[in-house]
């Protein structure tokens, strides 16, 4: 007898929707995805496509436009998608058979398409969307791959019958906390010769926007009324948030954990050791190792460094202006005026998302 669950009696995944500094990391600590019996997921609690954005965007070369790349490189880079795209649909196969619900997490710039980030960006291309995008594969080898349609939300590399196999759920910051601490952290990776000076800009103008993640959630909009919404404050300060999502999202709320040892010297990478999972082919290790050092350790080093969640880290009482003149002193004015732009732009799109919140009236005791 075959006690397998069948597809449509397995959990839906979940997609966590973030962009970089949302203490998305920290939320995933919190889950302890590790100790749920329920959920499955990689060292990394996701970033699967890591791989395929970092070592295009954090060369430690003179910048290139996506305009100015060949077509072997562009070919190239849509090969470094599939591959991050086939070890995600890979685990999210073997959390099928298992009966879990597979939980992962993405910074929407890193599935964005880089012909949307380009054109975004101001930038001449002539490489059409078609060029980078994935293309998908079934379940099994006898099971034929979804049909590909990209509605206009949908900037991703991934058509929509991709991403409508998860339940996509969101997390955002406010951007005056979030942009200058990506600043500082890429200050950092610069310094280990990670990041070329012309290489600072262009990786700014792309991060520093919460566009990626408002296309992403209109788009979820179209088969979920109401996707879950968390703001960083849930998850540094309410705990009954907290524990109301992990119900929502088919965990267990009593294994929340809001204390842990510090492994600030022990190298681990962020995130949560799952239990042990098939061996990756060499192959697929080099590809993932590429894009971690330093860029993962710098970014990941505030939660190895801590014992818990710090309060600090909310955002009460933000000031803009107060906080762009701090810029000014930390970074010179040239840079505070280019991150306080971008904080300004990114309101709207921040304020929208936000009022989204799904637990914005659940009261409960502090983190």
């Amino acid at each position: 007898m075959n006690d397998k669950p069948s597809s449509s009696d397995s959990p839906r995944g979940v997609f966590l929707v973030s962009y970089a500094r949302t203490a998305s990391n920290l939320l995933c600590k919190i889950l302890a995805l590790d100790e749920q019996p329920r959920a499955f997921s990689n060292p990394s609690s996701g970033y699967y496509f890591r791989p395929a954005f970092l070592p295009h965007w954090v060369t430690g070369k003179p910048y290139r436009p996506i305009g100015e790349i060949s077509a072997k490189e562009t070919q190239e880079r849509q090969e470094c998608f599939q591959r991050s795209y086939e070890d995600l649909e890979r685990d999210a196969h073997s959390a099928r058979e298992q009966g879990k619900i597979h939980f992962f997490k993405e910074h929407a710039l890193w599935i964005s398409n880089p012909a949307a980030i380009a054109e975004w960006m101001g930038e001449p291309n002539l490489h059409p969307p078609a060029v980078f995008r994935v293309h998908p594969v079934g379940d099994s080898e006898l099971e034929k791959a979804p049909s590909s349609t990209w509605s206009p939300e949908n900037q991703t590399v991934m058509s929509d019958q991709v991403l409508q196999k998860w339940r996509l759920v969101f997390l955002v910051r406010h951007p005056a906390l979030a942009f200058p601490s990506y600043y500082r952290a890429s200050l950092a990776v610069r310094s280990h010769q990670g990041l070329h000076d012309s290489e600072m800009e262009p990786l700014l103008r792309a991060s520093l926007t919460l566009r990626w993640s408002r296309f992403l959630y209109d788009w979820a909009c179209k088969t979920d009324p109401h996707p879950l919404m968390l703001d960083a404050d849930d998850v540094i300060l309410n705990k009954a948030a907290l524990a109301q999502f992990c119900t929502d999202i088919g965990l267990d709320a009593t294994r929340l954990r809001f204390q842990w040892e510090s492994r600030a010297d022990t190298g681990a990478q962020e995130g949560n050791p799952p239990p042990k999972q098939e061996q990756q082919t060499k192959d697929e290790d080099e590809h993932k190792e590429k894009s971690k050092t330093p860029f993962h350790k710098i970014f990941g080093s505030t939660l190895l460094k801590s014992s818990g969640v710090m309060k600090t880290k909310s955002q009460s009482d933000l000031d803009i202006a107060t906080e762009a003149a701090k810029w000014k002193s930390e970074f010179g004015v040239d840079m505070a005026d280019l991150i306080e732009k971008c904080v300004r732009d990114a309101m709207p799109d921040y304020e929208y998302l936000h009022a989204k919140r799904s637990y914005a009236n659940l009261a409960g005791e502090n983190v």
